[in-house]
């Protein structure tokens, strides 16, 4: 597939995570690539930039734009929790950031190839040109690194493709609406507690798994990628690293050798 216009990035964080590990992802940045941080504590009533969000990218404040979705999460925050596996709260920020991402920027009159979710703790290295990039993501409508308990969500790809469906009164779908709207539902009637896991890549595996098959393609080399970090031996390795986990600490994953 070949697609001339240019990918959007969005992602998330707010100044603690910043001062952790977001601030590599700024300092690395390659300004070729359009990016929108979506962010959660500070108000964005008078559209007030956050101090640490730089001037060249993009900035939304999450509750502002998604109030509802945030009553969820409020909801939640006194759920008990043992492990990362059953924060449905924690990774909540990020699962709203990009249905209002998808939803926003994937419609009939948008600029954009695709969107591009990217977690806040990847480290930019050497970016190929935005067409390369899109080439190389665009395998299907939504594409990650899949893993076989669950994929690695720190990089997804929602294609704006529309795909006619009924063309006797020319209506037309978006496989990442359809998907980022379904995680919604997901999120909201509370069905995610009836899984294993409750941390938004294993509520995406499953999703895409069992209502999206043959819409979706792993970035993965290869079919039982390395368990916990496909990204970092796949060929996007030389253009970034996502430092999941203990590597955000350092700002590198040991697994990456590119």
């Amino acid at each position: 597939m070949s697609n001339t216009l240019p990918p959007l990035i969005i992602t998330s964080m707010n100044e603690r995570l910043y001062a952790e590990y977001g601030h590599r992802l700024f300092s690395t940045w390659d300004r070729r690539y359009e990016l929108i941080v979506y962010h959660e504590d500070y108000s964005d009533s008078a559209g007030d930039r956050p101090p640490y969000i730089p001037d060249w990218a993009g900035h939304i404040h999450t509750p502002t734009v998604t109030p509802e979705l945030y009553r969820w999460t409020d909801a939640h925050r006194d759920r008990p929790t043992t492990c990362y596996k059953d924060d449905a709260v924690r990774f909540s920020h990020k699962v709203w950031a990009m249905w209002h991402g998808v939803m926003t920027y994937v419609g009939w009159t948008t600029a954009y190839s695709g969107v591009i979710w990217m977690d806040a703790d990847t480290t930019i290295k050497q970016m190929p040109t935005p067409k390369e990039l899109v080439n190389y993501l665009d395998r299907a409508d939504i594409t990650l690194y899949d893993r076989p308990e669950h994929p690695e969500t720190g990089v997804i790809w929602f294609s704006t493709r529309h795909t006619e469906i009924n063309r006797w009164n020319s209506t037309y779908t978006n496989t990442g609406v359809e998907f980022v709207n379904r995680l919604r539902v997901w999120y909201e009637s509370d069905r995610i507690y009836t899984l294993k896991e409750q941390h938004d890549a294993y509520v995406t595996g499953h999703i895409l798994r069992t209502e999206f098959k043959g819409r979706w393609a792993s970035l993965s080399t290869t079919d039982q990628a390395p368990a916990s970090h496909p990204q970092a031996v796949s060929r996007s390795a030389e253009w970034w690293d996502h430092c999941k986990g203990p590597r955000k600490m350092v700002g590198r994953s040991p697994e990456n050798h590119q």
